[in-house]
């Protein structure tokens, strides 16, 4: 177990420098400061483990248990500010008349608020149970709180800068396309076809060979690594891997199905969105969402305005999620009359990513 622990380390590690590497925002400056800032975490966490546990408190697990955890937290929540502020020093300068907007800010607030009634539920639930109950709440809220403390900083962090990139970009826009309510539902039967095409459909009499081939190289993994990790009978191994298969198999369907109606779904949020988009210095504003051009877990790679019908430019973003990452399409309509608009956003995007390819004329 802890071989397969080192190896999955090893790869998310090898994957967030990989995504490190490839960002934009990569600099020698900017890594040897990641370097120091990861060894002056992992020394906080080391002599902090040390001091709790041969401190005061050394003959009281629970303490030591508690402590630990408060720890953890802080180490987390300090050391996602660090990295960010590192990764993403870059912040939109703006005047002090512009209004700043609270769009992204506001969503994350609410999971904020959610997280904090949950735990003032659990703090009372934990006082008032009798003390061999007491963990029942404790536990998840301990879990909960170890969990999103970082990734809310992060989440909000993130917020904030995508706050101020939209303010300055609805203050100072290169472009401001404003379209017809028949020019937007028009639009938006364009993009729900595209997206139709784009996600391709499962046909059963067509594709049931790979899906068996497929199935079955899970089904090799799972009983291999059953029969390599769990101790027991041979009936005990099959029971092991079959259950991680039917576990698999429920995660896909739960994923088809919630992929099934997206492109549904995103239809009927761009038909509820302003008719507008806006584009300047620090990203794109479309369909109610706003995209920054470079930031380091998501960055422009591609820019292009092809020539077929609808009129359009079509931006290509690298978004990470953790180790990994994925290419996202967004397609912004050109309204008729605004094609001159098109040579100064070639410019202007140019000399604003580098490193992104952009053709638009």
């Amino acid at each position: 177990m802890q071989i397969w622990a080192l190896i999955i380390a090893i790869l998310m590690t090898s994957g967030a420098w990989l995504g490190w590497r490839r960002s934009p925002l990569y600099s020698r400056k900017a890594t040897f400061k990641l370097i120091v800032a990861v060894l002056l975490i992992v020394a906080a966490i080391v002599g902090g483990t040390i001091a709790i546990l041969q401190g005061p408190v050394a003959n009281s697990p629970t303490a030591q248990a508690v402590l630990i955890g408060l720890l953890i937290i802080a180490v987390g929540i300090g050391a996602t500010a660090g990295i960010i502020r590192i990764t993403d020093s870059h912040l939109a300068q703006l005047p002090p008349s512009v209004r700043i907007v609270n769009t992204e800010r506001h969503k994350i607030q609410v999971w904020i608020w959610r997280i904090v009634a949950y735990l003032l539920i659990s703090g009372a639930a934990v006082v008032v149970l009798p003390s061999s109950w007491s963990w029942l709440p404790g536990v998840p809220g301990l879990l909960l709180l170890l969990g999103s403390g970082p990734s809310l900083v992060a989440l909000y962090m993130r917020a904030r800068r995508l706050d101020l990139g939209m303010s300055q970009v609805l203050a100072a826009p290169w472009a401001h396309w404003r379209y017809s309510a028949e020019e937007w539902q028009a639009w938006a039967r364009n993009q729900l076809v595209w997206e139709h095409g784009k996600q391709g459909n499962l046909d059963w009499k067509r594709d049931w060979w790979k899906i068996l081939k497929v199935a079955g190289m899970m089904a090799g993994l799972f009983l291999g690594g059953a029969l390599v990790m769990v101790s027991g009978s041979v009936v005990d191994r099959l029971t092991a891997a079959g259950a991680c298969m039917a576990f698999l198999l429920v995660v896909i369907l739960c994923v088809f199905l919630a992929t099934r109606g997206a492109p549904e779904r995103r239809n009927r949020r761009l038909l509820a969105a302003p008719p507008e988009a806006v584009l300047g210095d620090e990203g794109v504003f479309c369909e109610g969402s706003f995209s920054p051009w470079i930031l380091s877990g998501s960055y422009l790679v591609e820019a292009t305005a092809p020539r077929d019908p609808p009129a359009r430019l079509e931006l290509v973003f690298r978004n990470f999620n953790g180790s990994s990452s994925v290419l996202v399409a967004r397609r912004i309509p050109i309204p008729a009359g605004r094609e001159s608009d098109v040579q100064a956003i070639q410019e202007k995007l140019s000399a604003r990513c580098p490193k992104a390819t952009v053709r638009l004329r």
